[in-house]
């Protein structure tokens, strides 16, 4: 069908879904409700029956799996792996490792940190992992089940969000792509202007070495030290590592995560032309290579060196076969609500030109083009926190700004798409709706409204930080000279409000 203009019509379906998740706290049903409300609006402005709003519904909704389908895979892969390293009891020798080895709050923490950073190829892989291995490491070291979900928080979508090889890549690649701009290209030139997750990961390192918190974070870590912590869930049944005798080795949590990589960068390589014996640089390679092919390739070929390690030794072939099935089945909500948010991205931009609209918005307040990345980071923020979604926040902005910007310069193009990233994960930060703090809270115990209380004062500092950073970024050419001035504002802010809470 035709596209059409409506105006301030274009952008309604977002906004509603925006209201009913703030009413009822669910995104599924409001993403839902927010396609079919985009359809119905085609519909009347094109004259056409009610009828024909199912239509364009269902047909958004195919259309966009079908060209995502590599994705929707890759999550099922992942929640695979995921299941079949926690339930096979993989994830025991790392926590045997941990309880010997770790004998400090701040060694816990840097443990987690790095553990973290092994397991960043999508978040809820990392959430559930790293929740599950050091849960009882944190308990033994005093470290609050709070301080352990704002670890996690500030790490599970940051990191995937810096990495080249993640699911997040693939995704926001595409988006980015939807415009005509060279997707892959600008999502790593968009990583250096990422302020509000690099400067996440700085702050929980960090604080993690200082060991001084504010808040009611700084209230958490003393009841911890006095052996009580009121953030912590009540636990009815006996923890799942506990379960399991064997001590297992640490390489069975490591050698499904390093496979998962190695088949990924071999695969992406590989297709980008790393070993056709013509001279290519990295920016070239990643252009060239089919990312979405290369990270299930690296996915199956995880899943084979579980089946390797587990099978002989842990579990029959039967049990590991329901562990995978067990594992997919987890991320049926997680596709269904990517696959509402890209169909109401194609509705709002290929149906009802919200592109058009927003950038005849810009255009007529005459906001200038060193103005516009701190817009779009306060715009994604908001929507982030409203619908408790980075994955639909980006899914629903990234196409509608990178067709506004498409034909500005190429510096001003990555920090823009920065800013919305940033805003993404920034808001999902202090939403209580957030779905990646959810799966965090329940994998380190913590209760989740205590959890997202805690950490929203750090939310605030970064946020000011980051706002800070997209205001003089476009105007600022020297990016060293910009870090070190924003790390001089965090590390001062961060010790003026330890200090006060002491």
């Amino acid at each position: 069908m035709d596209p059409i203009y409506v105006g301030f019509y274009s952008i309604l379906p977002p906004l509603i879904s925006i209201v009913i998740a703030l009413i009822f706290k669910e995104i599924l049903s409001s993403l839902l409700v927010g396609v079919f409300s985009g359809s119905l609006i085609y519909c009347i402005f094109s004259n056409l029956s009610f009828v024909n709003s199912f239509k364009i519904l269902f047909n958004s909704i195919y259309d966009n799996m079908s060209k995502n389908v590599s994705v929707i895979v890759f999550t099922c892969f992942l929640g695979a792996i995921s299941r079949i390293i926690i339930d096979s009891g993989g994830i025991n020798g790392y926590a045997h490792w941990a309880n010997k080895n770790i004998k400090s709050p701040k060694a816990a923490q840097i443990s987690s940190i790095i553990l973290s950073m092994i397991c960043s190829i999508d978040d809820t892989f990392l959430s559930l992992t790293v929740g599950n291995v050091m849960r009882k490491t944190m308990d033994r070291n005093r470290v609050s089940r709070a301080r352990f979900a704002h670890v996690l928080d500030m790490l599970a979508a940051q990191l995937p969000i810096l990495m080249p090889v993640s699911s997040w890549a693939a995704s926001i690649a595409a988006c980015i792509g939807v415009s005509g701009l060279p997707g892959m290209k600008f999502f790593l030139n968009s990583i250096a202007f990422n302020f509000y997750p690099l400067f996440s990961l700085l702050l929980i390192i960090f604080s993690s070495i200082v060991g001084r918190d504010f808040s009611k974070m700084s209230k958490f870590q003393k009841e911890a030290i006095e052996k009580k912590d009121s953030s912590s869930v009540e636990e009815l049944f006996e923890d799942e590592n506990d379960k399991n005798n064997k001590k297992g080795s640490i390489w069975e949590l490591l050698i499904p995560i390093l496979a998962l990589l190695a088949g990924t960068l071999f695969m992406t390589f590989e297709i980008g032309g790393a070993f056709s014996g013509v001279s290519l640089n990295f920016s070239e390679i990643m252009n060239n290579t089919n990312f979405d092919l290369s990270v299930n390739f690296g996915a199956l070929v995880a899943v084979f060196a579980s089946m390797v390690i587990f099978i002989p030794r842990r579990v029959k072939f039967l049990d590991f076969t329901k562990f995978l099935e067990k594992g997919m089945a987890e991320m049926v909500s997680i596709n269904a609500m990517l696959a509402l948010a890209w169909s109401m991205t194609s509705i709002c931009c290929s149906y009802l030109s919200a592109g058009e609209y927003i950038s005849s918005v810009v255009s007529y307040f005459n906001i200038s083009q060193s103005f516009l990345p701190f817009i779009f980071f306060i715009l994604s923020s908001a929507l982030s926190f409203s619908v408790g979604s980075s994955w639909a926040t980006f899914g629903i902005l990234i196409p509608i700004v990178s067709t506004i910007i498409s034909g500005m310069d190429e510096r001003i193009i990555s920090i823009v798409i920065a800013a919305v990233l940033s805003g993404s994960i920034c808001g999902s930060n202090a939403s209580p709706i957030s779905s990646t703090a959810m799966v965090v809270s329940a994998g380190t115990g913590c209760k989740h409204l205590l959890h997202i209380y805690s950490q929203i004062p750090y939310v605030i500092l970064l946020f000011t930080i980051s706002s800070i950073g997209f205001i003089i970024a476009p105007i600022f050419n020297n990016v060293l000279i910009l870090y070190a001035i924003l790390l001089v504002l965090m590390c001062s802010s961060y010790f003026f409000l330890a200090k006060n809470h002491s």
